[in-house]
């Protein structure tokens, strides 16, 4: 009897283990603790990436945390509601553009009803384009429009499968640039004004309107280009007023209207005095007034802009610009004094630097002063031993026989 209700209770305790294994095992259970896990993953690199990190973060360690978080979470539970935020997250974060493109392309084949699958397409659309800029910018030999072709491609992608995306006027106007950084300027001329009316109440009016002034300034279409310029202008956006109207001088320097383009420079200067344009302006005004052989006022503009903007990216140019037109002032003295202190300043680059030095000496050359212009070229001679980058600059005729037959002439005199 004994021996029977001891086998009974066993049989109890084996039936209720069972069932407790059962019920932790059971896929039912793995279900239920694969989303909780999940849901735990997510709020964990949420703490771990709070106050958020940034691609530049001085703290490599933290950031490359929050990058592992990120992956685990779409890697161990891609199923989960929250893979496809991970994975973007992480393609935000990434330790190279192939990675992020990888990441991008993976989110967009695996969750392609995600949030971020038109904002993963633009990502690599625009990657695309600025590539593009950045070879046509350094005059690369590579052929740039495969990637201007591959970054319109991606976009009208984006218009096309993902209709009402909040990214498709960008992507509508980012087709505009692909056309017109391929130099195909009718292109995007015809897609700008196909989307100016589409976009009429959209803020990206501004730039499709500044966009237009562009190109017609690049087809030397300079009439429309300043109608569109002075459509930004009247529209008065902070962002692009200023650089349109800086544009206006130029189409009307560039239609040789130089009266008009001394009042565009100083309109700019008036309506946007703290901006950049309002300081290249101080510059540029130099140039409409040198055309008109006003040229006390062109070196007073200039003489001004170079002391009250140092840092200006044309500074050096500016130099250079006010010793010609000291030149074609007739004040040889300062024209000499400033191409003199251009050449001798070791921070220009070394082929200005060589032809001030070539100036130097051509000056003193057609004023007579053989014995200094003499010492001008054999001071070029031993400060610019290499020769001038372009194969046809007068410098390159400069050479020790040169000088000494001059030397020979001079003798003779």
């Amino acid at each position: 009897m004994k021996k029977f209700i001891i086998i009974e209770i066993c049989v109890i305790v084996a039936l209720v283990i069972g069932i407790w294994i059962g019920r932790l095992t059971s896929p039912f259970n793995d279900y239920t603790h694969y989303y909780k896990n999940a849901d735990n993953a997510w709020i964990k690199v949420q703490e771990i990436n709070n106050p958020p990190v940034t691609i530049d973060d001085p703290d490599k360690k933290r950031l490359n945390k929050v990058r592992a978080a990120y992956r685990a979470v779409f890697d161990n539970y891609p199923d989960s509601h929250w893979a496809d935020d991970a994975l973007y997250q992480l393609a935000l974060l990434p330790r190279s553009d192939e990675e992020a493109f990888t990441l991008y392309r993976r989110l967009i084949r695996d969750y392609p009803d995600s949030e971020f699958a038109d904002d993963s397409v633009y990502a690599i659309a625009f990657a695309s384009y600025e590539i593009g800029e950045e070879m046509r910018k350094k005059g690369t030999l590579e052929s740039v429009d495969a990637f201007y072709d591959r970054a319109i491609s991606l976009f009208t992608e984006l218009i096309t499968v993902y209709p009402g995306s909040v990214l498709d006027a960008e992507a509508q106007y980012n087709i505009a640039m692909c056309y017109k950084g391929k130099g195909n300027l009718d292109a995007a001329l015809r897609q700008l004004d196909n989307i100016r009316l589409e976009y009429r109440d959209n803020q990206i009016l501004h730039r499709i309107i500044f966009a237009t002034g562009e190109v017609y300034y690049e087809k030397q279409d300079y009439e429309n280009a300043r109608i569109e310029f002075t459509n930004v202008v009247d529209f008065g956006d902070p962002n692009y007023a200023p650089f349109a109207s800086y544009y206006i001088a130029q189409a009307y320097f560039a239609e040789r209207k130089y009266e008009e383009a001394i009042q565009a420079c100083q309109k700019v200067i008036e309506l946007y005095p703290d901006t950049q344009y309002a300081e290249d302006a101080h510059f540029y005004i130099a140039r409409p007034y040198e055309k008109l052989e006003r040229y006390d006022e062109a070196i007073t503009h200039l003489e001004d802009a170079i002391a009250a903007f140092p840092d200006n990216g044309s500074i050096v140019a500016a130099k250079y610009y006010l010793a010609q037109i000291y030149q074609l002032n007739q004040d040889t003295d300062r024209a000499i004094a400033e191409f003199q202190m251009f050449a001798d300043d070791p921070m220009h680059v070394y082929d200005h630097r060589l032809s001030a030095q070539y100036e130097v000496a051509e000056i003193y050359k057609e004023m007579g002063d053989m014995e200094q212009a003499i010492e001008a070229y054999e001071k070029l001679l031993k400060d610019f031993p290499d020769p001038h980058q372009r194969a046809d600059h007068p410098s390159r005729q400069i050479t020790e026989n040169y000088v000494q037959t001059l030397k020979a002439e001079y003798l003779r005199e």
